[in-house]
């Protein structure tokens, strides 16, 4: 579904991304793990062209998207939930909703604003009040349906627990295997190894810009040298 060949990004003089190549297969989950600064971020931003492609190729569905500009990327079905969230915070959460929902069309079965609403209620409670007023898991919550109403092939997070008190973490692990339940295909960069691998169904391991660890959820739960070695747990 999602195949990257040998990539290279970086950020002006510096190059994060040393020949990066991994695969996300369709209706599984893949979660892309590693130290802080070792590319996942830049991965997730590379491939969705909001940083250039130094070298390397970046494929969807058998089409290339290396080039391509962000917004055409996400008509081709990828959504972003960037670690930032980005939600508009001077609009209402019904206008950031009604603004995802308008600029995508929702085919039959599809997200719609009603269904985000029960997947999180809570977002429900919260429609006219401002980005601003929102905690950092309403922002969330608010970020991941915002990308499901793109009606997405592939939904990529970027640190969907960053700065989350335990009990909605607890939550949002909850809603992304409800989806991942659904049969969406995901891809994952997540510092918590627990929610990753309890969700993942493939893993691969980052460091310095390559990747230096592939394989199962079993694989990598069982081999403890790897996550001392490339994870630090």
């Amino acid at each position: 579904m999602l195949d990257l060949t040998d990539l290279s990004s970086g950020y002006g003089e510096t190059q994060v991304l040393h020949g990066l190549s991994l695969k996300a297969e369709p209706g599984r989950v893949l979660a892309i793990l590693g130290r802080n600064g070792a590319g996942k971020s830049t991965t997730l931003k590379t491939i969705m062209g909001l940083l250039p492609a130094r070298g390397g190729s970046v494929s969807f569905g058998g089409k290339k998207l290396t080039g391509l500009a962000p917004f055409d990327i996400a008509r081709l079905g990828i959504a972003y939930v960037p670690e930032t969230r980005d939600i508009f915070r001077s609009l209402t959460v019904r206008e950031n909703l009604d603004l995802a929902a308008r600029r995508f069309p929702c085919p039959p079965g599809g997200w719609t604003v009603d269904r985000v609403v029960d997947l999180f209620p809570r977002l429900g409670e919260r429609m006219d009040n401002g980005g601003d007023q929102l905690s950092g898991g309403e922002a969330q919550m608010l970020a991941i349906a915002r990308g499901l109403l793109m009606n997405p092939r592939l939904l990529i997070l970027d640190e969907p627990t960053e700065g989350l008190a335990p009990i909605i973490v607890k939550l949002i692990h909850a809603k992304l295997a409800e989806l991942k339940g659904d049969g969406l295909s995901m891809v994952l960069v997540e510092q918590n190894f627990g929610f990753a691998t309890s969700l993942a169904d493939d893993v691969v391991i980052v460091s310095r810009g390559t990747i230096v660890w592939q394989g199962s959820t079993e694989a990598i739960r069982s081999d403890v040298e790897a996550q001392h070695r490339w994870l630090g747990v």
